[in-house]
This record gives C-alpha cells, sequence and structure tokens, in this order.
C-alpha cells in the first residue's frame, strides 16, 4: 500500500527503499522505517475527523423530480398571498386553497419525471450502504406514486409527505425525527439535499445536519443566495465525489479484505501447469 494504507490515509509508518536503504547480506537492501511527513499526518487527521455518513435526506419536488408545478399559479388560483405559506395552518383550513393544491398536485402526477442524476446518486449511495430517507411538502399521493413509477432503488424510508404529523419544513421536526430512527451520534452524520435555500437548507442547518443544495436556479427566486449549504451542485450525480470528500463512508466496497493481493489460482490441469 505504501505510504498510505487501505483506507487511504498515511499508515503510522511507511516502509521506504531508496538513497536511505542501507546495504544488507548478498547485496540485497535493507527495508529502513520512516516517520510520516508533517502533509501525511495532515492528511490522517482530517480522515480521522470527517463525519462518518449515516444518511442522505432528500426533498422531493425539483430535487428528485423535475419541477412540474408552477407554484405561482398555485398560489394565485388558492387566493393565497405570495409572501405567505401555502401549507401553512390558516390555509390548510381553507378549502379553496386545499382544493387547488390538490388539483394541480393530480395533473403534475402525470408528467413526474426522475430528475438527471437521481438514479446514479442513488445507486451510489445504495452501494455504499448509506440510507436514504425522504421529507416533502408533497401529498402522500405523490410520494406512492413516485415510488411506484419512478424509483428503482430501494424505497426511501422513512418518506414523510405534509400528510404525516409532522410540521412542514423548514421546521426541523421530521429531520430530527429521522436521525432519531437512524440512531445517529450526531446530525452532522446526516445530509439534507435539496433544491430551495429557504425550505431545504434552512431545515437541514436548524436540524444542525449538513446541507447540500441542488441549484437548478431556484434560488435566484427567493434571494439568489445558497442560504449557507456547504455543497452545491448543478446535477445530483455530482454529489457522489461531494459526500465522498466529505464524509466518511463505512462501506462494504472499502473493506481491506476487497483490495488485498491475492495468490494466482492454481493450474486446472496438466496441460495448464505445462503451459504456465
Amino acid at each position: 500500500a505504501g505510504a498510505f494504507g487501505s483506507t487511504g490515509t498515511p499508515s503510522s509508518w511507511e516502509w521506504q527503499r531508496g538513497p536511505l536503504a542501507a546495504p544488507g547480506p548478498r547485496g540485497c537492501l535493507c527495508m529502513l522505517l520512516r516517520a510520516p511527513t508533517s502533509a501525511q499526518r495532515a492528511l490522517a487527521t482530517m480522515a480521522e475527523t470527517k463525519p462518518l455518513l449515516r444518511g442522505v435526506v432528500f426533498d422531493m419536488d425539483g430535487t428528485l423530480t423535475v419541477p412540474n408545478l408552477d407554484f405561482g399559479e398555485m398560489y394565485r388560483r388558492a387566493g393565497v398571498p405570495r409572501g405567505e405559506d401555502i401549507l401553512a395552518t390558516r390555509w390548510r383550513a381553507d378549502e379553496t386553497a386545499c382544493r387547488v393544491v390538490e388539483e394541480m398536485e393530480a395533473e403534475g402526477r402525470r408528467t413526474l419525471a426522475l430528475m438527471p442524476g437521481a438514479a446514479e446518486l442513488a445507486a451510489w449511495l445504495e452501494a455504499h450502504g448509506v440510507q436514504s430517507a425522504l421529507v416533502t411538502r408533497n401529498s402522500d399521493a405523490t410520494v406512492a406514486h413516485f415510488h411506484k413509477s419512478l424509483w428503482r432503488s430501494a424505497p426511501l424510508s422513512p418518506a414523510i409527505s405534509r400528510d404525516a404529523a409532522w410540521p412542514s419544513k423548514p421546521d426541523p421536526a421530521a429531520l430530527l425525527h429521522i436521525g432519531e430512527l437512524w440512531r445517529v451520534g450526531s446530525m452532522e452524520e446526516v445530509c439534507m439535499v435539496g433544491d430551495s435555500p429557504s425550505n431545504d437548507v434552512s431545515f437541514g442547518r436548524a436540524a444542525g445536519a449538513a446541507t447540500a443544495l441542488l441549484d437548478t436556479g431556484r434560488r435566484l427566486s427567493e434571494g439568489g443566495e445558497t442560504n449557507g449549504a456547504e455543497l452545491v451542485v448543478s446535477n445530483l450525480a455530482q454529489l457522489a465525489a461531494l459526500l465522498f470528500g466529505s464524509f466518511r463512508l463505512a462501506s462494504p466496497l472499502l473493506e481491506p479484505s476487497l483490495h488485498a493481493k491475492r495468490p494466482p489460482p492454481s493450474p486446472a490441469t496438466a496441460a495448464a501447469a505445462a503451459a504456465a
């Protein structure tokens, strides 16, 4: 493994062959131990201090699925001022507002499509044993349609919609609940991924989680800022590399035994042995 062990971090000591190696018996070179450099020690410390990635929580509309709801039209038809939250308690008790939201979401389910990069990121997370969950301001009906018609990886669990008992984003209660279910040591071990700085990034930050913004341009309608998201990508497929660099992974694919050098197989027949 050279100066680096199977985990990709410098080992405490390394073997060196070269100008510092001393001649041994019969002209062989003896291997000398050399202390790691300061840069190698710094890399090892960084690797040890990165949080373990226990799970990723996704938003749905505009994150895992292509945006197809015209919220401006929704607010207009519902008679809700644009500066207010259409899912606030006041408007959820309004029959007209509820009917408009449900009608437009039903229309949206007919054209729901997976966001580019979502399937690739889901496969990467699943391969590395990272849990995935969903928190959306959409309905149970849309979440069920999403899982049945679009999602090919393991179901997102838990999948919390606005129909659940938890308050809607950006209130962090649902995200904290997921952290408890996953028994995380710290919410820093969870990453919240969404396209809205005001809803998704605020949601993650309020819970103490890491945050990733899928920058589809929605932030431009919310003031233009990323709201302090630690990771920003323009395609979900790009997020895998950033997660790998920002977190430790307890991944079965990174087990040292999988990368150990093995002896060549023995020839199966006498002819094969002769050819070898």
